[in-house]
């Protein structure tokens, strides 16, 4: 069965990658890239990691390290640039974004697995070893699945890092300040949570990213970290996200974009399994209040059936359609304390910044049994009563097909009606 499972996840997480292409106009670099053993002699107030996991869909699309990083940032006397990139059918390589905004090409890695921890793990400790800094921060690249993960290697074939992938490689190489994902769906509190103790802020979006969204946000950022390199980590996090709320790409209607205070996580973690605890204990009396509470939450990546793929809702908005009592108070509370700053488009009005998984039936995928598979290692479903309530909540499927099988010809026929761009 888990086996089965794996596979189901895998088709899915699939065609929502292929969906997901990189949608920047592909242009050709004539910088020239050499390779050499540039390293930082002294610490600099910050050095910047981006793993950067393009192994998928087509080999013509745009290079987002010369769309994001060569065209927008370079290293100077408080930043260091520094980035891990691998591509389908390609070696990987690590690059160093210098001064002058050249390409330097630090090291050839071959065939690398950016679905394997050890990898992510690996490109931290040498970041760190060789540009080291005051501070940290990691942008992660790539497709995004909330409490799923982030990052597939089609070359490898690796359904993705989870989120205890994350947090082993983080824990192993001491962590970093500041983690933000170009990537959909990772403000989840079940991914936030994974993380607690290995950053200080969490930078992600709610729902469905849109990569056009990206132009601009790296150059920004090194800009900031460059001109005031002693912010603190909360004040660059709320910059960060007012640069996704500033952009004017043409599906900014639909942008998130969230900062997370992860120390204030466990915090809101706790008021969560209050909460589930007391649906439990007081099932009778709380089932209809919960039911009516779940069908006016919104629901995220609401967009060619995606949804029924992650199941994930607005959290606060959940928490604010139940009735009043001690537990939706401390919980509304909580998230308060833990969202640094968040913005949405006018198209998302019904998102705060965290979602949370919370499906209605048990349907296509058998997603709750994933959630709690211990495979997954989600800290979320080990530590609350939040997977148990679920059980409880969720119905068997209606009328549903119990497995979907996705070809290549149906892929091709869904891209060519689907005319959005996501991450």
């Amino acid at each position: 069965m888990k086996k089965l499972n794996i596979r189901i996840i895998k088709a899915s997480i699939t065609l929502f990658i292929i969906l997901c292409a990189w949608t920047f106009s592909a242009q050709g670099s004539n910088l020239k890239i050499s390779k050499t053993n540039v390293k930082s002699a002294e610490s600099k107030s910050w050095t910047t990691l981006y793993y950067i996991d393009n192994d998928f869909a087509n080999p013509s699309y745009a290079d987002p390290v010369e769309q994001l990083l060569v065209k927008e940032t370079s290293s100077n006397e408080n930043v260091n640039v520094v980035a891990i990139q691998d591509k389908i059918d390609e070696p990987a390589f690590t690059y160093y974004i210098d001064e002058d905004q050249n390409k330097i090409l630090l090291e050839e890695l071959g065939e690398v697995n950016m679905g394997d921890y050890q990898t992510l793990r690996d490109f931290i400790s040498y970041g760190k070893e060789n540009y080291p800094a005051e501070r940290y921060l990691l942008w992660v690249y790539n497709h995004g699945g909330g409490w799923k993960g982030a990052c597939m290697d089609d070359t490898n074939n690796d359904p993705l890092l989870n989120m205890d992938d994350f947090q082993k490689a983080l824990s192993e190489t001491g962590g970093v300040d500041i983690i933000s994902f170009f990537a959909c769906l990772m403000s989840s509190v079940e991914s936030v949570y994974e993380l607690r103790d290995l950053a200080d802020v969490y930078i992600g979006s709610e729902d469905l990213q849109y990569t056009t969204c990206y132009k601009g946000i790296c150059g920004k950022t090194n800009q900031l970290i460059t001109d005031n390199p002693s912010l603190s980590n909360e004040e660059i996090g709320t910059e960060i996200v007012n640069f996704f709320g500033e952009s004017i790409d043409p599906y900014a209607s639909r942008q998130t974009a969230s900062a997370i205070k992860v120390d204030k996580i466990e915090a809101l973690v706790n008021a969560i399994d209050a909460l589930a605890q007391n649906f439990i204990n007081n099932w009778l009396l709380s089932k209809n209040d919960v039911q009516i509470a779940h069908e006016n939450t919104y629901q995220l990546a609401d967009l060619q059936g995606w949804a029924e793929v992650f199941e994930v809702y607005d959290l606060k908005g959940f928490i604010e359609n139940l009735p009043d009592s001690n537990e939706k108070t401390a919980a509304l509370n909580a998230f308060e304390e833990a969202i640094i700053h968040e913005v949405h488009g006018n198209a998302r009005e019904e998102t705060h910044g965290l979602s949370i998984f919370f499906p209605r039936e048990k349907g296509t995928y058998d997603l709750l049994g994933t959630y709690s598979d211990e495979e997954l290692s989600l800290d979320f479903a080990s530590d609350t009563c939040w997977d148990e309530f679920l059980s409880k909540f969720t119905t068997k499927s209606r009328n549903r097909v119990l497995t979907k099988i996705f070809r290549l010809d149906v892929i091709k026929t869904l891209l060519q009606r689907l005319n959005l761009k996501l991450c």
